[in-house]
């Protein structure tokens, strides 16, 4: 098989922290020729999307090891599998290059599908499923805004739209006389729409990943909270700890599936608190290296199974 992967830079990526790495090694241990792009060589011409790739050469301790960039470019069309794996800020560019991929979706398997991820944006697509995430608002609007964390009389998080990795979020109480400003400053003086939420402590029950592939759990883990920072992003120097899903986690996902195929999501990255849905993973999720790290598996391995009964 002939694999392309929309990435990002591969200069400085660990090996214990990439989750695409293991996945396009793995790739490449059973002979398939595997390719990389950005998105700044992607263009359409002459019917077709297209691109200057890279060939993935990877080392199971050195990572990614050089490569040569393409002469020529090659066309998308003739590959049997895209795997989608920019990472945010989902920006203008990001939409772009997955309006461009999906005109050959028809001819080619990829995943996650363009428009699925287009239309599911990390944070916003979790209020598909109302009845499993905490008291929510988005708006622009720092008036929306204050009204509705009165209404809530606790703490709550504030989230931009577009950032990942805890990036921009903020705890704020009730009667924090910082309170206007802040949703100015949130907001952009009103005109970028944010994410409202009741807090969900992470400290206590900390913050579940589970890892989804075609609508079955491959792994869950919990990352917990370091003493000086309320996120818990293995960035910001939380903990990662074990972790099973439980009965109503389980029944969480169950009721997500049916949408999740019908979107053509089939490798996401839930993240639950508390037994609240906070955020749901599309565009390049994470967890195969946690996985492997805390249970001494190959998770890596299911999700080129699937690429293969796919293709």
């Amino acid at each position: 098989m002939k694999i392309a992967f929309l990435l990002y830079p591969t200069e400085k990526i660990k090996v214990d922290e990439d989750t695409s790495f293991w996945i396009m090694h793995e790739l490449k241990s059973r002979g398939h020729k595997v390719y990389y792009f950005l998105s700044e060589s992607l263009f359409w011409q002459d019917g077709e999307p297209k691109a200057f790739c890279r060939e993935s050469k990877t080392h199971a301790t050195k990572g990614f090891l050089p490569s040569p960039l393409s002469s020529r470019p090659l066309a998308l069309s003739q590959m049997d599998c895209i795997f989608i794996r920019k990472e945010p800020p989902f920006d203008r560019a990001y939409l772009y290059a997955l309006q461009i991929l999906d005109t050959i979706k028809d001819k080619v398997f990829i995943l996650n599908d363009p428009m699925g991820i287009a239309t599911s944006g990390e944070k916003l697509y979790a209020l598909e499923f109302k009845s499993w995430i905490p008291e929510s608002c988005v708006t622009e609007d720092p008036i929306v805004a204050a009204r509705f964390i009165k209404h809530i009389g606790s703490r709550v998080v504030v989230k931009p739209l577009h950032l990942k990795g805890g990036g921009g979020v903020f705890v704020l109480s009730p009667g924090d006389r910082n309170l206007p400003a802040f949703l100015e400053t949130a907001t952009a003086s009103a005109t970028e729409k944010v994410m409202i939420q009741r807090f969900v402590d992470a400290d206590r029950y900390g913050d579940k990943r589970v890892l989804v592939l075609n609508g079955e759990i491959l792994g869950s883990f919990i990352r917990k909270p370091s003493k000086a920072d309320f996120r818990a992003n293995l960035g910001r120097g939380a903990t990662l700890h074990r972790a099973v899903c439980l009965p109503k986690e389980k029944e969480m996902i169950r009721s997500m599936v049916p949408d999740l195929k019908k979107r053509g999501l089939w490798f996401v990255g839930l993240d639950i608190i508390g037994g609240y849905l906070t955020e749901i993973n599309v565009t390049s999720p994470a967890g195969i290296t946690d996985l492997k790290a805390l249970y001494r598996t190959r998770p890596e391995s299911s999700v080129a199974d699937f690429i293969e009964s796919r293709v």
